[in-house]
């Protein structure tokens, strides 16, 4: 996963790194760039930093989360279809 090679751990370690403030500006570019990209947006690491300083540093650490949050836990709508 290009989230895990560009932060240099797991998904899972990353969320530690959340929940234990372990989490610094260049991880979240490097986690957010590839998300980005995937929309299709070609950006560069130093237009995310941008965006980040831009919001904040606090707005940067929600989008993180969220974005970890999707990836461990899922889609839920995906989730409450299986169970129908």
């Amino acid at each position: 996963m290009r989230i895990e090679g560009n932060a240099g751990r797991g998904i899972l370690k990353i969320a530690n790194g959340l929940q234990d403030a372990d989490l610094s500006a260049a991880d979240m570019v490097s986690i957010l760039t590839p998300v980005i990209r995937s929309s299709g947006t070609d950006v560069k690491d130093r237009d995310v930093q941008k965006m980040i300083w831009d919001a904040g540093f606090s707005e940067g650490i929600r989008a993180v989360a969220e974005v970890i949050v999707h990836i461990i836990g899922g889609d839920e709508g995906n989730e409450m279809e299986a169970v129908a």
